[in-house]
């Protein structure tokens, strides 16, 4: 299922905040503050848990937005092809999208 999710804030720190206080994935945090703490364009990590794998990318888009997608495969059967191509928004297994659309950094 894709499911959107738009947020607006007004700096970096409000955005870190969201993932540390809402979010609360330290996986997803780590793979975030490459792009926010770093100056990174964008940042992505392959995670392969217990029963799932997650693909987690964190990017900037445009002059406002920040990005976040999540994919996650609970029969563990895309490992191999996510390690080679990152999935996409075409790929029904996206179960979030968060857009950030922040005024300054």
């Amino acid at each position: 299922m894709h499911k959107r999710l738009f947020k607006k804030f007004k700096n970096y720190d409000e955005v870190n905040r969201f993932f540390k206080e809402e979010i609360k994935d330290n996986k997803a945090i780590d793979v975030v503050n490459k792009v926010i703490l770093e100056d990174e364009d964008s940042s992505y990590g392959l995670f392969e848990e217990k029963d799932r794998i997650r693909f987690i990318k964190f990017y900037r888009s445009g002059s406002c937005e920040l990005c976040y997608e999540e994919y996650i495969d609970d029969t563990k059967e895309k490992l191999e092809s996510w390690k080679q191509k990152a999935p996409d928004f075409r790929d029904k297994s996206l179960s979030l999208e968060i857009i950030f659309e922040v005024r300054e950094k």
